[in-house]
């Protein structure tokens, strides 16, 4: 039982006690950390392996682990600097120590602590379970995240060890260096040891920096309350300059946002824009102490008033669009102008004209005719698209894009199928392996550094595209990255590709995306595409779709970025800006996905206006689908069983379902078409089928392990019957 009541009159458990009554936020941040480690918290997005296998400059090597280490040692020193300028106040025998600071450092340590080991081990655990058992490499990874730590810690307390006053320093000042206090300083000295006096917290026993237990009665009752709280003074100042110097360096490497060697692992971002979330928090409860839920209300309702304004509002451009030009009306009357009985004509004409320079290559009187559509689903998606197309294109002998009229997707997928008809039509070995180690490469560290020390503040850095000067913004470094890991590939104008695609040398690729002003899709090409806008019954059928080009007739559509259209049908929230169109009202552009995530709608749109030219022309319609996602996954129970899981069940069966929702919808598009089509139709189905714990996450950054699995999935006995249908 003493034992008992010891360790629980100690300092380290006491802290407990405080951060629980007082400043539970400080605790929240770590309940988040804990659960995106453990794999509780955006597993399906790929978030924990974010920090259990970093990557820096390219590749998972010790020098991530090491910034990890840094990282986390920097977020663990934030709690115990807020703790301390917070909370330190209420223990007062920590005035009377040598290096105090140092002192709560160490008692306050416990969660910080435990969190590392918690997160080593999970390092271990994932390289495990990745084959690495015991290793080496598994050592080197650990012994980087303890380095980084400690080399962190170190270059700390040395700081605070050389400008940090103890009780000797204040009490050793000269007597005629000290201010004459007036009335009012007095006041304000006797209120500060009124409010000590108040919220102190008994403590019998704390930690030393030598890890030896002490008693907290050894010096206290002999100093001067006043230097005490002189020496919490000081000490607070010193831990304010910190934080505020670590806030100055967070900022300054906005400066070196383009430069690889500074774009730090993604996880590394994330936990340096938390520890900014608990200094800034920090802040504010010391300033408004007792008044901090109203200051917290009161900061927010200032910054969402400033940002109401077009001071701090950021609209993210279309890069090689024309601003500067009077925006285009976006209302019905214009919406029904664009898919006027002449405008679908002619779109209609012109597309005839494609169809017959395709047939024109073919030596036979009906080719047949293959359609790709490909599902969105981020990097996952993207690298199954490339693997699904070089083994296909394999059983078409080098032939599937000369085959192929047109591919339609969403997000992820339509990346993956640009990137290998560009290298097809660049004849660059379109099937050699290196391809898909091109296509898998890190997207994720670049972006979230910029959100980090670019987006959140000033966007001060601007470049020149199409003539046009633009932001350099997270939406940005998404491009350049990609251009680089495609070896610039994708970067040009779309209209680089309105003559091979006319003369049918590669596959039209129409991009789509969704308006979130009014939910209608914006189809992006080359091409007139006004025939996709309406229904069968233009008379009473509601406006589907927009026209690209003629939306934006005298804003230079033409020389609108290839990447830029491609992240236009790939917004993913967060992670991608919605991109703004220079439109009245503003129209703004989500992920196609949210209208179809699967490409199958517009497939199925070509098919219906066109039958009368297709059955004539050729001898067989073959749509190969590529998706990211089993069609027929298992029914799952609903396991909602305490209070919060009912409240939200509904919300979130409805947002499990929506992938099922589309599916049941394509195939009834797919149904009627295929009743006007008959035998002349057919599809082969190709899947990403693993719905397991391993299964690849929704995200812009792969590991190892799951690229090798979505690699392996072309295996299953699904797609393989895929691959042996292509071969009849």
């Amino acid at each position: 039982m003493k034992i008992l009541k010891k360790i629980w009159s100690s300092f380290p458990v006491q802290l407990l006690v405080v951060h629980v009554k007082y400043n539970q936020f400080l605790l929240v941040y770590w309940f988040i950390l804990f659960s995106v480690v453990g794999g509780s918290f955006g597993e399906n997005l790929g978030i924990p392996y974010l920090f259990l296998d970093p990557v820096y400059l390219d590749e998972v090597s010790i020098w991530g682990f090491i910034i990890m280490g840094i990282a986390v040692a920097g977020f663990g020193m934030a709690f115990n600097i807020t703790s301390y300028i917070l909370d330190g106040f209420r223990f007062p025998f920590l005035g009377t120590l040598p290096k105090p600071l140092a002192h709560f450092c160490i008692n306050n340590s416990l969660i910080p602590f435990s969190f590392l080991v918690f997160y080593v081990i999970k390092i271990i655990q994932f390289q495990q379970d990745a084959g690495e058992g015991a290793s080496q490499e598994t050592a080197i990874k650990v012994a980087g995240v303890l380095l980084g730590c400690i080399a962190f810690l170190f270059f700390l307390f040395a700081y605070f060890f050389k400008t940090n006053r103890d009780i000797f320093k204040v009490l050793g000042i000269n007597q005629q260096l000290k201010l004459k206090r007036t009335n009012s300083q007095k006041l304000k000295a006797f209120r500060k040891l009124q409010s000590l006096k108040r919220s102190r917290v008994k403590v019998d026993y704390y930690l030393s920096l030598t890890f030896k237990v002490y008693s907290t009665r050894r010096f206290e009752e002999y100093y001067d309350r006043m230097a005490i709280l002189r020496v919490f003074l000081q000490n607070q100042r010193n831990a304010i300059i910190i934080e505020s110097l670590v806030l100055v360096i967070i900022f300054s490497l906005g400066l070196f946002q383009d430069v690889a060697i500074f774009q730090i692992p993604a996880a590394a971002s994330g936990t340096l824009l938390l520890t900014m979330i608990v200094m800034l928090t920090g802040a504010l409860s010391f300033w408004f102490r007792s008044w901090i839920i109203s200051g917290i209300v009161g900061v927010f309702i200032l910054l969402n008033m400033v940002f109401a304004t077009d001071f701090l509002t950021y609209q993210y451009p279309a890069y090689g669009l024309n601003y500067e030009s009077t925006p285009a009306e976006y209302k019905l009357e214009n919406l029904q102008e664009y898919t006027s009985e002449e405008n679908v004509e002619a779109s209609k004409e012109y597309m005839l004209a494609v169809l017959e320079n395709w047939k024109a290559k073919f030596m036979e009187d009906k080719p047949k005719m293959v359609l790709i559509t490909v599902s969105g689903g981020g990097q996952r998606s993207a690298l199954w698209t490339t693997n699904v197309m070089q083994k296909a294109d394999s059983v078409f002998k080098g032939d599937l894009m000369n085959s192929t009229f047109m591919i339609t997707g969403a997000s992820g997928g339509l990346f993956g199928a640009a990137f290998y008809r560009e290298l097809a039509w660049k004849n660059l070995e379109p099937q050699a392996h290196e391809h898909l180690a091109d296509i898998s490469k890190d997207v994720l560290n670049p972006v979230i550094f910029t959100l980090l020390v670019n987006d959140l503040f000033v966007k001060f850095r601007s470049f020149e595209y199409g003539g046009f000067r633009y932001k350099k913004e997270r939406g940005y470094e998404f491009e350049q990255r990609l251009k680089s890991n495609l070896h610039g590939l994708l970067d040009n104008p779309i209209s680089t590709y309105r003559a091979p695609e006319f003369n049918a040398e590669i596959p039209l690729l129409i991009v789509g995306s969704t308006i979130t002003n009014d939910g209608r899709k914006l189809y992006i090409s080359p091409h007139p595409t006004a025939f996709f806008n309406t229904g069968a019954d233009r008379d009473h059928s509601k406006i589907q779709g927009v026209d690209f080009n003629l939306l934006l007739a005298q804003h230079q559509p033409d020389s609108l970025r290839f990447l830029t259209a491609l992240r236009m049908s790939a917004t993913f929230p967060y992670f991608s800006p919605s991109i703004s169109l220079p439109t009245k009202p503003r129209m703004s552009i989500a992920d196609a996905g949210i209208s179809d995530n699967y490409g199958i709608s517009d497939a199925t749109t070509f098919l219906h206006v066109f039958k009368d030219w297709i059955k004539e022309n050729t001898s067989e319609v073959v749509m190969i689908t590529i998706r990211d996602s089993s069609k027929e996954p298992p029914v799952e129970a609903d396991h909602s069983k305490n209070l919060i899981q009912k409240f939200i069940s509904p919300i979130q069966g409805a947002v499990k379902s929506w992938d099922q929702i589309q599916t049941i919808k394509n195939e009834q598009r797919y149904d009627m078409i295929s009743s006007d089509y008959g035998s002349h139709l057919r599809r082969v189905e190709f899947e990403y089928q693993n719905q397991k714990s391993n299964r690849a996450s929704l995200s812009w950054r792969l590991t190892d392990r799951e690229i090798q699995n979505i690699l392996d999935g072309i295996k299953d006995d699904i797609n393989q019957k895929a691959l042996k249908e292509l071969g009849k």
